[in-house]
């Protein structure tokens, strides 16, 4: 509407997410020329005056993401979630909050708590797991001893909420992470409308891009897979609901019958592909799995997303290196169908997918923030939770919130000031 009457609005965009997230597929090709469309030329050292748009994000590995599939380079600005007004107050000095995740990790080590805490009746630490609609006051979450967080994507708004408060956080180490962070997360998705490339842009050079992300056969999964995944969550389902039936409460019947539902929506999902009917919309306990109509722009998906020809093109010229993994080399290119990710299969990776796991998680701000501290397995949970340091943890973390405060503050204040400054009025001299 601005465009039609002439005008050109300021746009300060923040990203948190895959850039082409909740894009439908058939208006890739628009959003790539919209979004070419607030920058200057690229290699460009000045911004376009007569497109005004600051673009940011959230984290690390999103820059690179976005920096990979189009060649333009948005900064890192950490978020803080200052709106919440809380603030480290403990007084519940033996309790710890589980925060909840929608991990089938959450409930398993739930149980798996329950049961140490049993041998232990004495034990001065209390563990107190959030169910799965709750919903607790900024406040409330402030007095606890301290926070237990199972990431399951690169960059939550939970975390940094918590930490701004800074409330001492404890956090699954290394090794559990390279798992958890990849198994519903935004950053890793892996259809290939994702991964779309802009057109006219050459990725990066990236040495182990064609060691193994490629190999595999893409497209729409086996129909015998489908059907194997549908009988197998069948079975899993009626266990889920034999166990909800006989529950010793109310709570554990429900998650016992939420684990069964889920289950047999996947199983709409399972007998899409044993059918052969992939390219149909579907869904499954995640959401809508949306595909192209025959047609669309999506039909021609050798020009949009990554292929062979790419990586072949990045060797012309030798670029200089850049990272040794594609930032979307963790997920195989269908890793977002949910016969693997509810198998399982799909994210329990070795050789390169696995390095690349682990090669991007160190610029997850979890890995980067001082002050958190790391079990490696529910023993050390356990103990670390009644032996932490707390004043030093939320120390620490002040420290670096201050730090970066002041960074965060000076960039918002001068995007909007670049922004809404009014135009530089040029004049011209008459002969």
């Amino acid at each position: 509407i601005a465009a039609e009457r002439g005008r050109i609005l300021p746009l300060l965009g923040y990203f948190g997410v895959a850039l082409l997230n909740s894009c439908p597929p058939e208006d890739i090709r628009t959003f790539w020329s919209a979004f070419a469309g607030v920058w200057g030329p690229r290699g460009s050292k000045e911004r376009d005056p007569s497109k005004l748009a600051i673009l940011a994000v959230n984290n690390l590995i999103l820059s690179e993401q976005i920096y990979y599939q189009s060649g333009r380079r948005m900064p890192y600005v950490r978020a803080h979630g200052l709106y919440t007004g809380m603030s480290y107050a403990p007084s519940k000095l033996n309790d710890v909050l589980v925060w909840r995740a929608p991990l089938f990790m959450y409930p398993t080590t739930r149980c798996a708590i329950a049961r140490f805490m049993q041998g232990m009746p004495e034990y001065p630490i209390y563990f107190r797991f959030m169910e799965e609609e709750e919903s607790i006051q900024y406040s409330e979450v402030a007095k606890y001893k301290a926070v237990t967080l199972i990431p399951w994507d690169h960059a939550l708004m939970t975390f940094y909420e918590l930490y701004s408060a800074r409330i001492p956080l404890l956090l699954p180490a290394a090794e559990w992470m390279y798992r958890f962070l990849y198994q519903r997360g935004q950053l890793s998705v892996g259809e290939r409308m994702y991964q779309s490339i802009m057109p006219g842009h050459t990725p990066p050079h990236a040495e182990f891009a064609e060691a193994e992300e490629f190999k595999e056969k893409s497209g729409p999964p086996d129909p015998k897979v489908g059907l194997a995944s549908a009988k197998a969550a069948r079975g899993v389902a009626e266990d889920m609901l034999t166990r909800g039936l006989s529950a010793p409460d109310i709570d554990t019947a429900k998650q016992y019958l939420t684990a069964a539902l889920e289950l047999v929506q996947d199983m709409r999902y399972f007998l899409t592909v044993a059918e052969n009917r992939t390219n149909e919309d579907s869904y499954s306990s995640m959401g809508f799995v949306r595909r192209s109509a025959p047609g669309t722009a999506m039909a021609e998906e050798s020009i949009l997303a990554p292929d062979e020809t790419h990586f072949a093109s990045q060797n012309v010229g030798k670029q200089l290196p850049w990272h040794p993994y594609t930032p979307f080399q963790m997920s195989t290119r269908d890793s977002n169908d949910w016969t693997r990710m509810r198998k399982g299969g799909w994210w329990l990776r070795r050789g390169v997918r696995f390095d690349a796991m682990r090669y991007w998680y160190q610029f997850s701000d979890f890995s980067r923030f001082p002050g958190i501290s790391y079990f490696q397995n529910l023993p050390e949970l356990i103990c670390m939770a009644q032996s932490m340091d707390v004043h030093a943890a939320a120390a620490a973390m002040r420290r670096h919130n201050e730090q970066t405060l002041v960074h965060s503050a000076a960039f918002w204040t001068s995007s909007l000031a670049d922004l809404l400054a009014p135009p530089i009025q040029t004049s011209s001299k008459s002969g």
